[in-house]
């Protein structure tokens, strides 16, 4: 006989408790609950509910609402239940490299008499995406003195923001970062990874909701911003609570700053002052003065991507330049003869690291029609359709990849990160228990293809860690 919480919450997700529960959390936070998902979050929130000794979703909302300190610190609560923060170092490499390449060095043009520069990262997570940039803006400024360099990272979801604060991340954080890179700025520290007090010291992390609270902040330094991030946020809010939140990050840039948002979020919308430019790798929106009209560019390369380019002084003073080698695929364009795997695979992901997705997914498609058998092409096309936001079409690519190598972990292990941030945890915990079952099985020194330097002792503890799974054998 099911209990009496479990009874309660199932006459409540049929009423329309769901819903006064689901536009509470909008108006507060911009979250958009789908009715779908109700009797899930309902479920979710029922310890909440003992634990304030509350009997219906009606008082529990009431206290919501309350407006004390109580209630403040509930909030904190049930935020970090309803979100996640599953994300990694350099996340969308092709993104990166508009930044790395474009979007920093202009700013650093354009900032260079004044000697600073403001950087957001909106909607954080545990911390990866700011680092990140304070490891670019190191690499382009290697000599920053005089610099008052500004690197902010905001989250609703406070356990994140305090993870982010420790700056330690597990080997999973750096799936996809060159290895290089992982020992300039890290430190071993038995199965965890340290970040470099230099790095870290660079970036100030802060709760922060982008509906509740009001944009720009000078007490917080929140204002005047070069470039804001706010990758893979809207996807999660309702159209009311995206129009509320694009409005304050635009009031918040600096005239000629830049939005980066993720790819599609912002499609079709109407962006007052802010201009649409379209590079081969993604579409940023630039902050144009109040007096200007709003320019769009459409189709590739856009005429901004030129005018970028020209405002670069050859040499700039003080900033060192990071090359990102071409992809060498001249040997294997579509129109020749089939390649070897591995070669078109190479070629496919150089592709990726520049953002040419188009022609990397063209490449491992190639590579499939050369081996109809092989895991990988499918395994690195799902990160491409997911980079552009396509998440259906990227589990659907991960489940053929198991489908072609039932013991193929990296699939499982994928799949389970994006079923957790679409707030399912069930399937998430099925996938990573898969996972642990096919890794424990190979000896702990085995290197597990394609994550980079990543063994399966490593993921097996991290999967551990991260599920509170108990040893199976």
């Amino acid at each position: 006989m099911p209990s009496k919480e479990n009874r309660i919450l199932v006459v409540m997700a049929m009423s329309d408790t769901g819903i006064l529960f689901a536009d509470l959390i909008s108006r507060r936070a911009g979250l958009r609950l789908r009715p779908e998902d109700s009797e899930k979050y309902l479920k979710a929130i029922g310890p909440r509910l003992r634990q304030r000794k509350l009997s219906t979703v009606e008082e529990y909302c009431g206290f919501l609402t309350s407006d004390t300190t109580e209630s403040n610190s509930e909030w904190e609560v049930v935020t970090a239940l309803l979100t996640t923060g599953e994300t990694y170092f350099f996340r969308d490499r092709g993104q990166f490299a508009l930044i790395k390449n474009w979007i920093l060095p202009e700013v650093i043009a354009r900032r260079r008499d004044k000697k600073c520069l403001r950087i957001w990262s909106a909607g954080c997570a545990t911390g990866e995406e700011p680092y990140s940039m304070a490891i670019l803006v190191k690499e382009l400024l290697p000599e920053c003195k005089g610099w008052d360099i500004l690197i902010i990272g905001t989250d609703i979801n406070v356990n994140a923001i305090a993870k982010a604060q420790k700056g330690i991340y597990t080997q999973w954080s750096f799936r996809l970062v060159d290895p290089d890179v992982q020992g300039r700025y890290f430190h071993r520290r038995k199965d965890e990874w340290e970040l470099d007090a230099t790095i870290k010291e660079m970036v100030r992390f802060q709760a922060g909701n982008l509906i509740q609270e009001p944009f720009p902040d000078h007490a917080s330094g929140l204002y005047d911003m070069d470039l804001i991030l706010c990758r893979n946020v809207f996807i999660y809010f309702s159209d009311e609570a995206v129009s509320v939140a694009v409005k304050k990050l635009t009031d918040t840039l600096a005239e000629g700053g830049s939005l980066i948002t993720g790819h599609g979020e912002l499609h079709g919308r109407r962006l007052e002052r802010l201009q649409s430019v379209i590079f081969p790798e993604s579409v940023i929106y630039q902050k144009r003065s109040s007096e200007a009209g709003v320019e769009r560019f459409e189709g590739g390369k856009s005429a901004k991507h030129e005018k970028i380019q020209d405002k670069i002084p050859k040499p700039l003073p003080g900033v060192t330049k990071i090359p990102i080698p071409q992809p060498e695929v001249k040997a294997i364009e579509l129109r020749t003869q089939p390649a070897e795997l591995q070669t078109l695979l190479d070629a496919a992901e150089s592709c990726a690291n520049l953002g040419e997705y188009d022609k990397a997914a063209a490449l491992c498609k190639k590579a499939i029609d050369s081996d109809a058998t092989a895991v990988r092409p499918y395994f690195l096309m799902a990160h491409l359709v997911e980079a552009k936001g396509d998440i259906e079409k990227a589990k659907g690519l991960l489940k053929k990849a198991i489908y072609l190598d039932p013991a193929f972990s990296p699939a499982y292990l994928e799949l389970g990160a994006l079923y957790e941030n679409e707030d399912d945890p069930e399937r998430a915990k099925t996938m990573r228990r898969t996972a642990l079952t096919l890794l424990q099985a190979l000896p702990p020194e085995a290197a597990i293809e394609p994550y980079q330097g990543v063994t399966a002792g490593e993921l097996v503890r991290y999967v551990k860690k991260l599920t509170g799974m108990e040893v199976m054998v």
